[in-house]
């Protein structure tokens, strides 16, 4: 049994064609959440989707460039249609230039910032809109929760343990050894 339960969840992967993204998109399926695959990767996409569905999960392929905003709506109008929902998203698409910096073509290196930034940018923009029940997005989770977070108590110090002081504390162990150059550094 997996130790992630996502019955009933219902995820959007962009690049979920082949590689990581279809990796993800396995890993979802096996904890129990159906999957959309977006991906430009026509062929490939569809394929994955076949094999996940052959396993018992639910899944589909949408085609989609996440660069362009109308293949964003078209792929949540798809996710929600065909799964039912639209709980997660795993923002993988992302391309690369392989070539060395003296030989970059401007061109390719433009189509890397669309996806890799602008892509992701839109994916966080229309998850938001499409997972809030109305203006107010209560999925987001805003910085002041991280603020508030505290370490789990395995990760905590023992209390035995005692690190040196930092040095604005004034504490003895970051004092220099020599009290003659301290004083002639410090003025």
């Amino acid at each position: 049994m997996s130790p992630f339960h996502l019955t009933g969840r219902k995820a959007l992967v962009t690049g979920g064609a082949r590689g990581l993204g279809a990796g993800m998109a396995v890993a979802l399926a096996a904890a129990g959440a159906a999957v959309m695959i977006g991906d430009v990767l026509e062929e490939q996409g569809r394929e994955t989707a076949r094999a996940l569905a052959a396993t018992g999960a639910r899944a589909a392929f949408v085609h989609m460039d996440v660069t362009d905003e109308a293949h964003w709506l078209a792929a949540i109008s798809a996710t929600h249609y065909a799964l039912g929902g639209f709980d997660i998203l795993i923002n993988n698409a992302g391309v690369e230039v392989t070539a060395l910096v003296t030989d970059i073509d401007p061109d390719e290196l433009r189509r890397m910032l669309d996806v890799n930034i602008v892509g992701t940018a839109l994916g966080i923009k229309h998850a938001f809109r499409a997972m809030r029940p109305g203006d107010w997005p209560d999925r987001a989770v805003p910085w002041s929760t991280f603020r508030r977070w505290r370490r789990p108590s395995h990760f905590r110090r023992s209390p035995g343990i005692r690190r040196p002081s930092p040095p604005w504390t004034g504490s003895r162990a970051w004092q220099p050894r020599n009290r003659a150059s301290s004083d002639m550094a410090c003025g």
